[in-house]
């Protein structure tokens, strides 16, 4: 066995060509996860997800705003029926759990300014998830949280 082989490769194994390869996906509007999934696929590159994030950050790499997805079918309600989400004032308001969540690294909350609200967790592999997210938040909502929790967590606020 070769020395290295078997293990993760960081981001310091990530050659000019396979960043040139990141920076057209993200060109694409492919998603973190997608690079993700495609380094790991096509380049033998095993990242974590924030590994992949800071990649793009360390490199000055930004997804393009893709097309949204179709939002998922339900249940509509009458608009008056419609329960009001709290105003945020416009401001995106991430916080973190003082105690985190059973099989976590990390979590906590993340208000967003159309009201879109939430919880958010890290598990020990780096994947990211939602917990109760209620509503939508757009592209632009969740560019500005990932880059609110990249810098909480390169504080060290953990």
């Amino acid at each position: 066995m070769e020395k290295g082989e078997g293990k993760m490769k960081d981001m310091s194994t990530v050659t000019a060509e396979q960043l040139e390869m990141v920076r057209q996906w993200a060109g694409e509007g492919v998603d973190l996860n997608g690079i993700q999934k495609r380094l790991a696929a096509e380049c033998g590159v095993h990242m974590t997800y924030m590994d992949v994030r800071f990649l793009l950050l360390d490199h000055g790499i930004e997804i393009a705003a893709a097309a949204a997805p179709a939002p998922e079918k339900q249940p509509e309600a009458a608009p008056a029926e419609a329960e009001p989400q709290p105003a945020t004032d416009g401001k995106l308001a991430v916080t973190l759990d003082e105690l985190t969540l059973p099989g976590t690294l990390i979590s906590g909350k993340v208000q967003f300014p159309s009201g879109t609200r939430g919880g958010w967790q890290i598990d020990q592999l780096g994947r990211f998830a939602w917990n109760d997210l209620q509503g939508q938040p757009t592209p632009e909502e969740l560019q500005a949280f990932q880059v609110e929790l990249t810098q909480i967590l390169s504080r060290g606020s953990m």
